[in-house]
């Protein structure tokens, strides 16, 4: 009995060490972090639906310029076919490309087509050749007597991406007489005028063409060179041009009209042939009666 009281009284001993040491650990919970605008914004951007939206609001802006441009594409083309001078300028670009002199196949990459260069002189006399200022697309000589260049002017685009084609009009006739009228139609002056021909303005040369002139000026819808005469004063050209330009769209507009009204006046005498019909000539004060069908 006494030596189980004192096993029992050493083992006590004994386990009194690993007793103290064995310790309670208590497990302190992570501290909570808080979201911070970065976190935010991070969630928001590997958000589908903000990916979605936003691809949305792109392809709108996109679809509302389009039909931005489409609108006044169409006003401005609406408009442009009741000009008569841009109508004329888009005949003469045709039939120039028709009748010219170069190649001119290349409507992108316009630098291969014929260069056309200015030719200026100094106070001295010396002519000095600019860079390619546009390239060639085509020349004619209508029947007014202008030549008409179709070019495309270097680093005038339309809709910053495609090539725009303007017309250049020089001038070949030795004169013009130019008559101002009023209100009326009563004339109050008459002008002559003194021009260059367009041989002394416009070189052919292999693989280029030569403008002697200082620059290329738009009056309107057209280009028409800027010359300089031997004491420095400007020559202005836009006058001259513009009466013989003037003349052909009233001769074009009148023949136009003519024209219309012959067709209209026999399909409505086609139609009721008891229709009586006198026909005017603008240069005659004679009529011609049409005698009724019956």
């Amino acid at each position: 009995m006494v030596k189980i009281k004192r096993w029992i009284i050493l083992f006590f001993i004994l386990s009194l060490p690993l007793v103290s040491a064995v310790q309670t650990v208590e497990v302190a919970p992570p501290p909570v972090k808080k979201a911070g605008i970065g976190d935010a914004i991070g969630s928001v951007l590997s958000s589908p639906l903000f990916w979605g939206g936003f691809l949305l609001i792109i392809v709108l802006i996109v679809f509302v310029i389009l039909i931005v441009y489409i609108v006044k594409w169409i006003i401005k083309f609406i408009k442009r076919q009741k000009d008569i001078f841009y109508l004329m300028k888009t005949k003469r670009i045709r039939l120039a490309k028709i009748h010219r002199h170069y190649p001119a196949k290349h409507w992108w990459h316009i630098s291969k087509n014929t260069p056309i260069r200015l030719a200026r002189k100094d106070d001295n006399g010396k002519v000095t050749f600019s860079r390619p200022i546009a390239w060639h697309r085509g020349d004619y000589t209508s029947h007014e007597g202008n030549v008409n260049i179709a070019l495309n002017m270097e680093g005038k685009n339309k809709y910053w991406i495609f090539p725009d084609t303007d017309l250049l009009v020089i001038p070949n006739k030795d004169h013009v007489t130019i008559t101002q009228r009023d209100e009326k139609g009563n004339k109050t002056s008459q002008v002559s005028l003194q021009l260059p021909l367009a041989k002394d303005i416009l070189q052919f040369n292999e693989g280029e063409i030569i403008i002697f002139a200082e620059s290329l000026s738009y009056v309107d819808e057209f280009l028409i060179p800027v010359l300089k005469t031997k004491d420095g004063k400007i020559v202005d050209l836009s006058m001259p041009i513009f009466s013989t330009l003037k003349d052909v769209v009233i001769g074009d507009y009148l023949y136009t009209q003519t024209s219309d009204f012959g067709v209209l006046a026999k399909q409505a005498m086609n139609i009721n042939p008891n229709v009586r019909g006198i026909i005017k000539t603008s240069d005659s004060n004679q009529s011609v009666e049409i005698p009724s069908q019956s």
